[in-house]
């Protein structure tokens, strides 16, 4: 890593921390399996499993397209503080064997997240991005603005906006942005409303692409909350 490489790296940990201190934290499991209906029912079955991990609530999250690998999906759990996700996170790397969850899936990288713009819809339906923004806050006062104007125009979905955690290969800057939609038909509407470049969106889409250098991620997934049950 160059010095430059360096000083993001560092800088980008104090934004990190700076958030987390404030912010719940996601803790995220990548896995490949080839039975992911399977795979949500144990979970689902087993509240015993995140229970044990200390974790506020959790489910799992199966992507439907922009894979990075066959049969992606991840389970998440959300803890209150980032001390609480970082115990757990040791927890896990250090615990023993789940032969039968094992048969269920491979462990493809694990992965934390604070949350800095919350949420208060279901896990659903969802459209999940990873951006390189240019400055954070003015891309969550964005976010705001939009998300406020999709519902007042009829669209009862949300912005939630992620920093990472330990994510492993990053860049500065990077957000994980997910469009909570819930259902399908839900996101359908909306995405078949903005393609066609209302007025009334053009001044926050505006603002929001503003703030966006790439898109290093898109993918929409289908995820479930199974702990605690719903």
């Amino acid at each position: 890593m160059n010095v430059k490489n360096s000083i993001a790296s560092l800088f980008l940990g104090s934004i990190a921390s700076t958030y987390a201190l404030a912010n719940p934290v996601v803790n995220v499991i990548n896995v490949q399996t080839d039975d992911p209906t399977g795979y949500t029912e144990y979970l689902a079955n087993n509240p015993q499993i995140f229970e044990s991990f200390g974790a506020v609530s959790g489910g799992t999250c199966v992507t439907l397209t922009g894979h990075k690998y066959p049969n992606q999906a991840f389970a998440f759990t959300i803890y209150d503080t980032p001390a609480d996700a970082y115990k757990s996170a040791a927890a896990f790397a250090m615990g023993p064997p789940n032969p039968e969850m094992d048969s269920m899936r491979s462990i493809v990288s694990a992965e934390m997240y604070a949350i800095l713009k919350p949420f208060t819809l279901p896990s659903g339906f969802e459209r999940r991005f990873q951006l390189v923004v240019n400055d954070v806050p003015k891309y969550i006062e964005a976010a705001t603005e939009l998300e406020k104007g999709w519902q007042a125009n009829g669209h009862n979905v949300e912005i939630g906006v992620f920093l990472p955690l330990g994510k492993g290969e990053t860049s500065a800057n990077l957000l994980d942005v997910r469009i909570f939609g819930v259902t399908a038909e839900a996101a359908g509407k909306l995405s078949l409303e903005l393609m066609g470049q209302p007025s009334w969106n053009q001044a926050a889409a505006a603002k929001l692409a503003s703030t966006v250098e790439s898109v290093e991620m898109d993918t929409f997934e289908m995820c479930k909350q199974v702990y605690p049950a719903s």
